[in-house]
């Protein structure tokens, strides 16, 4: 009798979570509406940018929530078909917002304006990397109050203090960035992570315009 309840309750389970699973996706980009160039965002994670998908025509009160990546791109392959209302908070002028009927893997970009767009470029001098970089406010009303530079051992950098190894501050919008790693603390007590990784560092600006910041790409360097 016991083998015989357990049975069912194990056929009464397997019943309850008899459900197909989500056959759709969703991907894209979020694009700048001025440069038709993707948009730099923080890094994935507590300060990334939250896509939020909101099922239409059938009573779902949540919505489905992930984050897009700071390249400007984001993906979800584990949704379900059917209509979304798609909702993008990021560090945009105004919210980007679209709808989108889910049928397989589904790409759909938006166009957005951040404050600002941050130029940036470095180069090496043996442990010394100079990054030069210029802000420009999308809108002449718009006022940078700072900028930063920041360096790390790995690619992922924003303004969280856990995603970047240093962190430099200015009121210029234009100009140059001086990083000596060869006496940073932090880079000799990571120089096993950054040998291990092919002495590669990584850069970015960032640029806070009217209380928000936007970012550079992140740029690459090899250590010599």
């Amino acid at each position: 009798m016991l083998f015989a309840l357990l049975t069912l309750a194990l056929s009464g389970c397997k019943d309850l979570d008899n459900y197909d699973a989500p056959a759709g996706g969703l991907h894209g980009t979020i694009m700048d509406a001025s440069t038709n160039e993707p948009i730099p965002l923080p890094v994935q994670g507590s300060s990334g940018v939250i896509i939020n998908l909101f099922e239409q025509n059938t009573s779902a009160t949540k919505s489905i929530d992930f984050y897009a990546k700071d390249n400007g791109t984001y993906e979800n392959s584990q949704v379900f078909n059917g209509e979304y209302r798609v909702v993008v908070n990021g560090p945009f002028v105004q919210v980007a917002e679209n709808t989108v009927v889910v049928k397989g893997q589904t790409e759909l970009n938006f166009t957005a304006v951040p404050y600002s767009r941050i130029e940036a470029t470095a180069v090496a001098a043996g442990k010394s990397v100079t990054v030069t970089y210029k802000v420009t406010p999308s809108s002449p009303e718009f006022k940078t109050t700072e900028v930063y530079g920041y360096w790390n051992f790995a690619p992922g950098i924003d303004n969280s203090g856990s995603n970047y190894a240093e962190k430099l501050t200015s009121a210029n919008v234009t100009g140059t960035m001086g990083f000596n790693l060869e006496n940073s603390s932090v880079f000799k007590s990571n120089l096993y992570k950054i040998t291990n990784n092919g002495n590669k560092v990584y850069f970015r600006m960032g640029a806070k315009t009217n209380g928000v910041i936007n970012y550079s790409k992140t740029v690459e360097i090899v250590l010599q």
